[in-house]
């Protein structure tokens, strides 16, 4: 039987175009989803809300059938056998309750610098997969932590995957952590030229990114 597959996008109606190219980078992928959960309800609050979002998004993809749900954050650049890799390593492991990468590189568009951050004992919560029908408790509403929260709550496994996924700064909407717009000092790594951006996409992925802001 083959696997049924949810994709699970915390959204706020504040990164529109953001939002269309995530629906592109998912419509290009080498293995399809069944399912795209987007949880772009009003805000309930002007604080931050990502937890909320993933925590309804989650309850309602409970009891659906879905043998796995991928985290996927609507800003961020995913290569198009992502999906592919991912569920195959899942399986591969066992099909762990939770799957996630051992390293985030964050790419900020508006500075074109970059850095790579290493997380050994959990994944961001851009690149990781959940298994439905959990029974846990979330942190609250909002806690703009929620994959620090996952990590401390649930067991997964942790592996160290090829490039194919980054999480991209900038200064559009809501943001969860602080490296949007501080923390600057962090991202050590010049690409004015932009040719490690370049390496990394895809033509379309990268046109799209490397222009943003013009």
């Amino acid at each position: 039987t083959p696997l049924k597959i949810a994709v699970l996008i915390p959204d706020r109606n504040d990164r529109p175009l953001l939002l269309s190219n995530c629906l592109r980078m998912l419509k290009a992928q080498t293995l399809q989803p069944d399912h795209i959960e987007i949880v772009n309800d009003a805000p309930l609050s002007t604080e931050k809300d990502i937890t909320y979002r993933y925590r309804i998004g989650y309850e309602r993809l409970r009891n659906c059938g879905f043998d796995i749900i991928a985290l996927i954050e609507n800003d961020d650049y995913y290569h198009f056998t992502y999906l592919e890799t991912m569920v195959s390593k899942w399986m591969e492991f066992g099909k762990p309750d939770m799957l996630g990468c051992d390293f985030t590189v964050y790419y900020h568009i508006k500075l074109f610098k970059w850095l790579t951050m290493y997380h050994k004992t959990r994944s961001s919560a851009m690149n990781m997969l959940i298994k439905p029908d959990l029974d846990f408790s979330w942190c609250v509403d909002n806690d703009p932590y929620t994959d620090i929260w996952l990590w401390k709550t649930l067991k997964g496994i942790i592996w160290h995957p090829p490039m194919i996924c980054m999480g991209i700064k900038h200064h559009e909407g809501l943001h969860g952590g602080r490296q949007h717009t501080d923390r600057y000092d962090r991202y050590i790594n010049d690409d004015y030229s932009k040719e490690f951006l370049k390496s990394v996409m895809d033509k379309e992925s990268f046109e799209f990114y490397s222009s943003y802001y013009k």
